[in-house]
């Protein structure tokens, strides 16, 4: 996974939004997203093309190298430049690391401004 060796390199800073399930007035399930905390990460991009149909096709995600925050799970969204990610992964670097690297995908349509 993502090492990080000097604080520098975790440049960019990034909202992280909790999830909270609610049930609707008619009994629907509804997910509520509350900013939890902007922490610093480093960010490296990761390209997975695949064949779908006979056609080539590319999605672009990111890894997020962040401190541990115990409480996050993969319900949370990143808010990263003005535009929601969902999270898709979450790897612990090492047990005694106090990093933890999240991979995150783009949530098509959208945006924050």
């Amino acid at each position: 996974m993502a090492k990080v060796s000097e604080i520098g390199q975790m440049d960019t800073l990034v909202e992280l939004r909790s999830c909270v399930i609610t049930s609707g007035v008619q009994g629907e399930v509804v997910y509520n997203f509350t900013p939890f905390r902007r922490v610093w990460a480093k960010v490296q991009r990761d390209v997975s093309e695949m064949v779908d149909d006979y056609n080539l096709e590319g999605s672009h995600s990111y890894l997020l190298t962040i401190y541990k925050v115990p409480t996050l799970t993969t319900r949370w969204r990143v808010i990263m430049a003005s535009q929601e990610y969902e999270i898709t992964n979450i790897v612990d670097d090492e047990r005694l690391s106090p990093l933890m690297t999240l991979s995150i995908h783009a949530i098509d349509g959208i945006t924050n401004g």
